[in-house]
């Protein structure tokens, strides 16, 4: 388990990763790996067709990675809306939500590959308004507080252990007062209720959460937060550019993600989304609500808010060659996006000492890593995440999408759907299911 890097360690990582092939020829030669089978998707294809014959979706598409070359497998099932004929393919296009978390953090990590931030470099030497953040004395009765432990860092905003909260966590207090200025999830201003904030930009949202207290002392428990948001503020203040133009530039562009961004340029392609619950509350509904009642032109147009923590849309297309990169360590057809040193610190575990996300859980970069294989032991018939196999990373996405890199059985998985507040469906579960029966085939 690696907790910390120091700048002498990161730049070792980054010089072995330079050396490449070189660096190993010098060492010694190595025996080449044996080729594995070409990956099976019976029981993927056959989990999505059984989502569309109940009717729990209109459409799926899930796209299959393997290290090396780019040449992605697509399978797909059904259509882009309930009662349309426009069938999904791998260009259709989805809300991933907080699948913008690896993204956002991927971009954070190439800087920290640069030297221009350290992992355990307070945010306040580029913020400086975070430089004197206190702590709530009781999140459960009101706004009081104390003086922070110790200071943010890269690390928390990575992790989700900066102290920071989401409106959708709770209704306490600060969550309320998030709600009260606009600290939203996501970059969609219809979705605010009446009485809450209008959303701002990456900048004033910064602001504003430095002038408020933290749930938590920075580093001491894992806590669902805006943390990927603020490091996007963060990319903007390092670069003096707009986040959407940091990742183009960083990230969108050298990967060909041509249709990943804040908005849908091609707005027919975009898949409608269901609502299963009815809005403000937790009841099942019979019949799912169209997003796009609620949305209005969300996702649509450019927004004010450019949120790393939940606003992309993308593609299966385009998200596979993000998978192909992470699962390649950093690389993507013959490009470094990332030192392979780096690429495999961002999808270690990166939590500070004796916190675990989901209590068995770590956390690399924007996204959870499972730390115990627990195939054989009977767990892994349970398992919500990675199949039982150690060193899965990845991370989903609010309407059902998922993104999965599985270095033990070498290969990458997105599942794009549409569907909110299914509490019925057991996403996780069954696409672990289907993923260990078609590797298990091989």
């Amino acid at each position: 388990m690696m907790h910390a890097v120091d700048r002498r360690q990161m730049l070792q990582a980054i010089a072995m990763a330079a050396a490449g092939a070189g660096a190993a020829g010098r060492a010694g030669a190595q025996l080449p790996l044996p080729p594995l089978a070409p990956l099976r998707h019976d029981a993927v294809q056959s989990l999505i067709d059984e989502y569309v014959a109940q009717g729990r979706v209109p459409g799926a598409v899930v796209a299959l990675v393997e290290p090396g070359k780019h040449k992605p497998v697509f399978v797909s099932a059904g259509v882009t809306a309930f009662g349309g004929s426009t069938k999904v393919t791998p260009d259709t296009l989805w809300r991933v939500y907080s699948m913008s978390k690896p993204i956002t953090a991927m971009a954070i990590m190439q800087r920290v590959a640069t030297g221009e931030l350290k992992l355990d470099q307070p945010i306040a030497d580029i913020m400086p308004e975070f430089r004197q953040m206190t702590v709530l004395i009781d999140p459960a009765k009101g706004l009081e507080s104390r003086p922070a432990a110790r200071p943010i860092t890269v690390r928390h905003l990575l992790t989700h252990t900066a102290g920071f909260s989401y409106s959708i966590n709770g209704n306490g207090p600060l969550e309320k007062e998030y709600r009260r200025i606009g600290i939203q999830p996501g970059s969609v201003p219809a979705f605010l209720q009446p009485g809450e904030g209008p959303l701002p930009d990456l900048q004033v949202m910064a602001t504003a959460l430095a002038g408020l207290p933290l749930v938590l002392d920075p580093g001491t428990a894992w806590k669902y937060s805006v943390g990927l948001d603020v490091a996007g503020a963060l990319l903007e203040r390092l670069t003096s550019k707009t986040f959407d133009t940091v990742l183009e530039q960083q990230i969108l562009g050298p990967l060909g993600m041509r249709d990943t961004g804040f908005w849908a340029q091609d707005k027919a392609r975009l898949a409608a989304n269901y609502l299963w619950t009815a809005p403000g509350t937790t009841k099942r509904l019979d019949k799912p609500i169209p997003i796009s009642l609620l949305e209005k032109d969300g996702f649509t147009t450019r927004p004010k808010l450019l949120s790393g923590g939940g606003g992309l849309v993308s593609s299966a297309r385009d998200y596979a060659r993000f998978a192909q990169m992470v699962l390649n360590e950093g690389q993507f057809e013959g490009r470094t996006i990332l030192p392979r040193g780096v690429a495999r610190l961002a999808t270690s575990n990166l939590l500070p000492p004796g916190v675990f996300f989901d209590g068995s859980h770590g956390y690399g970069a924007g996204g959870r890593v499972t730390l115990f294989d627990t195939r054989g032991t009977g767990q892994a018939a349970t398992s919500t995440w990675g199949g039982g196999t150690a060193d899965a990373y990845g991370w989903g996405g609010a309407a059902g999408t998922l993104f999965m890199a599985d270095r033990v059985r070498q290969f990458g998985v997105v599942l794009m759907l549409q569907t909110m507040g299914d509490s019925t469906l057991p996403r996780d579960r069954d696409l672990a299911a289907a993923l260990a029966r078609d590797a298990d085939g091989r």
